[in-house]
């Protein structure tokens, strides 16, 4: 499936989360592709959608944050209709303390960005200084290059990839207040998946707002016994009566129960868009 392309977009740089998604999905395909790094979710979005031999692969849920609005809002506004999902990948979280020096009570100041501050301010208040000198970083990498500019008792936030890549120390791991917070990350790209008998689908109806939309599209499922794993909803244009709501559910969209499935589906909604059928991980 992923042999048809030759790039791959990642959210960001120096040992992010997306790269290290990037590195279990390039071990189980054993696959390569040349890596384009960008700055914004929106921007992987579009790459892909613009460029037809690229993939990107994004985060799509944390256990922390749940539902990552901006990826489900720009993966179904995309021109391209065939970008879809074709495969899902979790990531634990591992945020720690890096630095260049190996003694951590000798730490005087630490640089992140605002988004691992606040995963980890139990950390920071408890067990880190209470002089601590903060510097705001836009993400890791970042982060990792700020650091040269300051002396040996100056820390990131990073992953273990981050000091992999920046040659720091791991002073201190799992700083996170969330213990068991993970990433779910998705691949997306123009190309078609094929069952395994172990798949997801994903899928978004458009709805005008009406009372028991919602039940008659789960009495659907519960017709062919089909297990919903997620089942989420959102305004369209900012107008109340107009929702988008978006499931996941076991199954692939060749099998012929969600073939069935989505012509029952289809006089429900204003539409229905099928966001990728995928192995589940």
């Amino acid at each position: 499936m992923f042999k048809e392309f030759n790039e791959i977009v990642c959210l960001g740089i120096g040992g992010s989360y997306s790269e290290i998604a990037k590195d279990k999905l390039f071990k189980a395909y054993d696959l390569y592709l040349y890596q384009r790094s960008l700055r914004s979710i929106k921007e992987c979005i579009d790459y892909v959608d613009e460029n037809s031999n690229s993939v990107a692969i994004i985060p799509v849920e944390t256990t922390y944050e749940g539902i990552i609005r901006e990826t489900i809002d720009n993966l179904i506004q995309t021109k391209n209709e065939n970008v879809k999902i074709l495969a899902e990948t979790i990531v634990p979280v591992n945020d720690c303390i890096l630095s260049k020096t190996t003694e951590f009570y000798s730490i005087t100041g630490l640089i992140s960005n605002p988004n691992a501050l606040a995963k980890s301010k139990n950390f920071v208040r408890d067990e880190m200084p209470r002089q601590l000198n903060i510097v705001i970083a836009e993400n890791m990498d970042e982060s990792a290059r700020l650091l040269n500019n300051y002396n040996l008792t100056y820390s990131i936030i990073g992953t273990p990839k981050t000091a992999e890549l920046y040659n720091l120390n791991i002073l201190k791991e799992h700083i996170e207040d969330d213990k068991n917070n993970e990433k779910r990350f998705i691949v997306i790209g123009d190309a078609e998946t094929y069952s395994t008998g172990k798949d997801k689908t994903s899928i978004v109806l458009f709805l005008t707002d009406r009372q028991g939309a919602l039940l008659d599209i789960v009495q659907i499922f519960v017709k062919y016994n089909i297990n919903i794993t997620q089942i989420n909803s959102k305004m369209m244009n900012n107008r109340s009566e107009e929702q988008a709501v978006f499931i996941d559910f076991d199954g692939h969209k060749d099998d012929d129960v969600i073939k069935n499935l989505i012509k029952d589906l289809s006089p429900l909604a204003k539409g229905i868009r099928i966001i990728g059928s995928y192995a589940k991980f």
